[in-house]
């Protein structure tokens, strides 16, 4: 294959042009924005699932809380009824009166149970109740930070696409500039290796790597300018210096 040394120079543009465009796009995959975001996202969820589980132990305690009200209200007006049943003298037998001072001692041990336990369950809503609005101005700190972060990832992604379109804007001139059957060759090995040339430099394909061995650089360094060096490792278009013409 035949093309100018110009035409095979200006692959190494489109070397640089897509090699910036990957750096663009990697930048904007791994901006730390992204890996904030997530972690900040993350905790929020948590926040609303711890909040939703406290939710639902008030919702619990506070059934829980009902069925105490009625137990108490059952208890003491039985405590109440007995008490005034001696007081009034209603229960004079002996029997009746140890058997009713049982029971008053039975509802006095029930009352200050089921006391304790309506404590223990108003201590409770009254922790889940503080832990959801607590958690409500973390969500919401959470959220301010996230639309802060998001703003600067957007303008950070916008301005890595702003380059990105101007490099390929660049490069659709460049690569158009080129015989077909050159660009052919360029794409087809940059679809393959990530880049379809690169500098033959002190005998080495700067691609891959490469030293070629003496009769390929041999062949290399004395073929046509215009003449199209493959390397043999990777494929690659070797773009060849070209020494100045002599006066």
């Amino acid at each position: 294959m035949k093309a100018a040394p110009e035409a095979q120079a200006a692959l190494l543009t489109l070397v640089e042009l897509d090699a910036k465009t990957k750096a663009a796009e990697h930048r904007k995959r791994t901006l730390p924005e992204h890996e904030k975001l997530n972690q900040l996202n993350g905790q929020r969820r948590e926040l609303a699932d711890e909040s939703t589980k406290a939710a639902a132990r008030v919702s619990d305690a506070e059934t829980a809380m009902a069925r105490l009200e009625a137990d108490l209200a059952t208890a003491r007006a039985r405590l109440a009824r007995n008490q005034q049943r001696l007081d009034e003298g209603v229960v004079n037998d002996a029997r009746s009166i140890a058997s009713t001072q049982d029971e008053i001692a039975h509802l006095t041990g029930r009352i200050a149970e089921l006391e304790d336990h309506q404590l223990e369950q108003m201590m409770a809503i009254d922790d889940d109740r503080n832990f959801i609005a607590q958690a409500a101005k973390k969500r919401t700190d959470i959220e301010t930070q996230m639309r802060a972060l998001i703003a600067s990832r957007d303008e950070s992604i916008a301005a890595a696409d702003a380059e990105i379109a101007g490099w390929a804007g660049q490069r659709t001139q460049v690569a158009g500039a080129l015989p077909a059957d050159l660009a052919a060759v360029f794409e087809k090995v940059t679809a393959r290796t990530g880049s379809g040339a690169a500098e033959f430099k002190a005998g080495r394909c700067t691609g891959c790597g490469l030293m070629l061995d003496a009769l390929a650089r041999r062949a290399a360094e004395d073929s046509p300018a215009d003449e199209v060096i493959r390397c043999p490792e990777c494929d690659r278009v070797l773009v060849r210096h070209q020494s100045p013409a002599a006066d």
